[in-house]
């Protein structure tokens, strides 16, 4: 959970660089728009519910697996197998376009191991979770995200600001999917 005072003392550090370049141009239109911003970001609500640990996500419906960057050395965060499962809610969102509350996604990153003569999935890098609650998470498209590393559970949890940004720099500029980047094919 985001603490209330370091948020705070995170936006008048923000601020005062913003001031601090702008002053020395000497612009009145640059004034307004740092009281407009800083008002902007005071306003802004930070997810603090941390999203669970989905267990048994590896039974639910796959959506669809991939491999990127198999062939890199070292591999990237990003890179290997990924697999995608879905809990019931979702597969309603799938289906309609919209996801309910209470829809989860699991992105499931693993290595993809390349030693002998095939690439098959190694060892797991972290799974990501998108978790459908409108009332919780009105600042990101009525979704939580979280990460966990390797196969902790508990380990790797991103904080509500990693979240907002998120959702801001990947996911925003799908609204008309609800916020998802993957489709079912039957």
């Amino acid at each position: 959970m985001i603490n209330t005072q370091l948020f705070t003392l995170m936006k008048l550090t923000i601020l005062k660089s913003i001031i601090k370049r702008f002053l020395t141009r000497g612009t009145a239109v640059c004034l307004t728009f740092i009281a407009v911003a800083f008002t902007s970001v005071g306003a802004l609500e930070i997810p603090t519910f941390q999203v669970p640990f989905p267990e048994g996500y590896q039974r639910w419906t796959h959506i669809e697996s991939s491999i990127t960057g198999f062939n890199k050395v070292p591999q990237g965060k990003s890179d290997g197998f990924q697999h995608i499962y879905a809990n019931d809610r979702a597969m309603e969102g799938y289906k309609s376009g919209i996801f309910p509350d209470g829809s989860i996604l699991v992105f499931d990153k693993q290595e993809a191991d390349t030693s002998g003569n095939y690439i098959r999935p190694g060892k797991r890098k972290f799974i990501d979770v998108m978790y459908k609650d409108g009332a919780l998470f009105k600042e990101t498209g009525g979704w939580g995200f979280e990460e966990f590393s390797g196969n902790s559970k508990t380990e790797g949890r991103i904080s509500g600001l990693r979240q907002l940004n998120c959702f801001k720099s990947c996911h925003q500029n799908k609204a008309k999917t609800d916020f998802v980047f993957t489709r079912f094919k039957e």
